[in-house]
Formats: C-alpha cells, sequence, structure tokens
C-alpha cells in the first residue's frame, strides 16, 4: 500500500492524509459531443465556446466562436464557473487553465474537460497535483494519447489519491507559488532577451545597425551573394538508401533529425559499416557544417564541433558547408533568422523538400558583409546567446527543483 504521509511536509501538520476518490473530491463534466457545436450555431459576439487552445496557452482571451443566450442555457450544464479547471483532452493533452475571478461567460467544447473542485479541495492544489508526473501519466495515458482514448469520465472518477486537509493543501500552495513566481520571472526574463537578441538581428540584418573597426572606420559595404556563393547544400540519401536492414551495432554515425533539433550530437543509435561509410562519403559531416532539420520541426541547426562521432546525415537533414570567406556562425544566425526561415522554409509545418529544392535554395540572393564584420556581429550576438543559455540552465534547475519537492511532498 502507498504511503499515506509525505517525505517532506511542514512541521505543523501530523497524522495520515486521507484516501480518497477523484470523483469524491470534484465534479468531472466532458465537454459536449461535435454535433451540439456546429458552426452553422456559432455568432458574432455571445457568450464564449472555450476551446483546446484555451488550455493550451493558458489563457481566457484566445478563441472567436460565440453562441446566443439561448444556446448557452440549452447547454448550461457545460458553462464554466470561476475556479473551474479546464483540461485539454486532444492533441496536447493535460494542460489547464483555471478560471479566474473575472471572466468571459460561456460553455466548453467536446476537446476539454471541466473539473469543478467541492469546497474541501484548493483547485490549485488538485491542479498540482493532476499535473504532477505520476498522475499525469495515470489519467492522460502518456504523450500523445487523448483522455477520451485513454479513460472515461466514469473510471476517470474511480482513481484513488490521497489528500491532506484544506489547511495543508493552502500552506503546500503558498509554498509552490513562491517557486512557480520564481520561474515566471525568468521566463520573462528569457523571452525578454530573446526578442531583444530578435529585434537586434533585425537591425544587423538590415544594416540599420552597423560596427565599426577597431580604428573606428565603417566596415565595406555589404555585397549582394547568392546562397549558393556562400556554401555547399547537401540535401540527406533517400530513404531507399539506408534502410534498417544495413544498420549495425557501432560504427560510423547516421545523423538523424533529432540530432539538429535538440541540438545534441550524442542522440540517435543508427550505425553503419566502414565500407557502406566511403559508399555515402558525399553525405558524411565535418567539422564547421551546418546540419539543419527538414521534416516536421524544421530550421534547426547544429553545427558540428572540433570533435564529434565520424558519420553521415539521413534523408531528413541538409548539410551546409560554408566556403572560405563566410563564417559559420554567422550564416547560422542568418538562416534562423524569421525573415530568412520564412523565406526558406515557407513557414510553419512545411519541410525543405515540399517548399523549395536545392538548387533553389542555392539562388536566393542576400545581402552579405565582409568577414571581419561578420565576426564583429557574431561576437556581439554570442554574447547575448552566453546570456540566453544561462537563463534556460536556471530556468531548468528552478523547473527541476519544483519537481523534486512535489515529489516529496505529495503521497
Amino acid at each position: 500500500m502507498s504511503e499515506t504521509i509525505p517525505k517532506l511536509r511542514f512541521p505543523e501538520f501530523h497524522g495520515s492524509w486521507e484516501e480518497y476518490e477523484l470523483g469524491n473530491i470534484a465534479i468531472f463534466t466532458r465537454g459536449p459531443f461535435g454535433g451540439s457545436l456546429k458552426k452553422s450555431i456559432f455568432v458574432d459576439s455571445g457568450y464564449k465556446v472555450y476551446e483546446q487552445k484555451n488550455a493550451i496557452q493558458n489563457s481566457i482571451k484566445v478563441g472567436k466562436y460565440f453562441i446566443t443566450p439561448e444556446k448557452y442555457n440549452q447547454m448550461i450544464r457545460f458553462s464554466v464557473e470561476e475556479g473551474d479547471l479546464l483540461v485539454s483532452c486532444s492533441g496536447t493533452i493535460g494542460k489547464i487553465l483555471v478560471i479566474p475571478v473575472k471572466y468571459p461567460k460561456g460553455i466548453i467544447n467536446q476537446a476539454l474537460l471541466k473539473i469543478t473542485v467541492r469546497p474541501e479541495v484548493n483547485n490549485l492544489y488538485l491542479k498540482e497535483l493532476l499535473q504532477n508526473s505520476t498522475i499525469t501519466k495515470h489519467i492522460f495515458g502518456g504523450r500523445g494519447a487523448a483522455i477520451k482514448n485513454v479513460v472515461s469520465v466514469k473510471e476517470l472518477k474511480k482513481i484513488r489519491i490521497f489528500m491532506p486537509s484544506k489547511q495543508e493543501q493552502d500552506k503546500i500552495l503558498i509554498f509552490l507559488s513562491k517557486l512557480d513566481g520564481k520561474i515566471e520571472k525568468l521566463e520573462k526574463k528569457q523571452e525578454l532577451w530573446k526578442n531583444f537578441k530578435n529585434g537586434i538581428i533585425q537591425q544587423l540584418f538590415s544594416q540599420k545597425l552597423r560596427f565599426k573597426d577597431e580604428n573606428k572606420n565603417a566596415y565595406p559595404n555589404w555585397e549582394e551573394k547568392k546562397l549558393g556563393d556562400l556554401a555547399i547544400f547537401t540535401r540527406g540519401p533517400f530513404g531507399g538508401s539506408l534502410k534498417k536492414s544495413i544498420f549495425v551495432d557501432s560504427g560510423y554515425k547516421v545523423y538523424e533529425q533529432k540530432n539538429a533539433i535538440q541540438n545534441s550530437l550524442e542522440l540517435g543509435n543508427y550505425y553503419i559499416t566502414e565500407e557502406k561509410y566511403k559508399e555515402m562519403i558525399r553525405f558524411s559531416v565535418g567539422k564547421g557544417d551546418l546540419l539543419i532539420s527538414c521534416s516536421g520541426t524544421i530550421g534547426k541547426i547544429i553545427i558540428i564541433p572540433d570533435k564529434y562521432p565520424k558519420g553521415i546525415i539521413n534523408q531528413a537533414l541538409l548539410k551546409v558547408t560554408v566556403h572560405p570567406g563566410v563564417n559559420n556562425l554567422y550564416l547560422k544566425e542568418l538562416l534562423q533568422s524569421s525573415e530568412m526561415t520564412q523565406h526558406i522554409f515557407g513557414g510553419r509545418g512545411a519541410a525543405i523538400k515540399n517548399v523549395v529544392s536545392v538548387k533553389e535554395l542555392k539562388e536566393i540572393h542576400i545581402k552579405f558583409p565582409s568577414y571581419p564584420e561578420q565576426e564583429k556581429i557574431v561576437n556581439f550576438l554570442s554574447a547575448i546567446n552566453i546570456k540566453i543559455k544561462q537563463l534556460n540552465k536556471e530556468l531548468k534547475n528552478n523547473k527541476k527543483f519544483k519537481k523534486g519537492i512535489m515529489q516529496q511532498m505529495f503521497c
């Protein structure tokens, strides 16, 4: 039987936590069937229809669907009230929005679950409990599964948990809110630095902001170049060239999409023989190469460092090898700039192969600075990147600390 006393506890509280079924501490209401909310019934203004994205983005403001007072009264069972928890149930699941004191009156749609707590339960405490990793896995069935495919509301209500008194819930919440406050400040600070960097990049690449050399002289005018003048672009081999049957337990690494997305060389467990490597040498990676993700999550870039596992790229990557006179870090910043990303990758969700061929990619015209000015720009942006990385590390540590604390404070 599970422990009923948490490992970490405030000294003024004693005794075991009581065991409850979720159905005894809250009312669970799944959104109406899709047929109840056809687009034909929506109006320009009126009572709000809360959607999946309200929970995902943790905002009551997003959304553009409304219903009439008559429809609202007809569907009053699905109406939201102050303090209700709205849980996303499709696609991105398990995200929770708490309805604040001031909110637009409305109802939930079919992609949401509404949870209304009993008086003896702190709704914010229940939110933390539901977002605890163990509980989340139990309720939501792991990543990528929607509640409707995992557990019915009837089954959900039967899940058993341990709960402290309302007073202890409140005390735990006060403590956790302080941790959340610190995390929120770090997130805002990180966002400010990212926005600052984006603003600087726009000014730098539009030449509204220019550096001068050590003698305070202007650098040469930027020259118009084609991307093909700056580097060699190599798209990964066709999928048929890398069938699973050719992979071996160890040997030469096959670099994958996730290496670029997660900016890590360590990921991946596919290898080929030396013979296969030599056969596919055109796709081999070298120091300083840029590897760009080209499928699903696109436009993420990793630079091959001085020390790296020898290997080749797979079909989901684009390899960019810069020519002399081109700083690879500068080219990375250029390719990741918002304007260039939209130009090359065609916007969210599109893969390079569906947007522009390598031949077309090489023909894109840009203004390009001299090598000394490239270095000056890279050094300036690197200082900003270091600050962002420091904040990211601090943010991860604080989230990890909170997670560890919660594991000890919850039974």
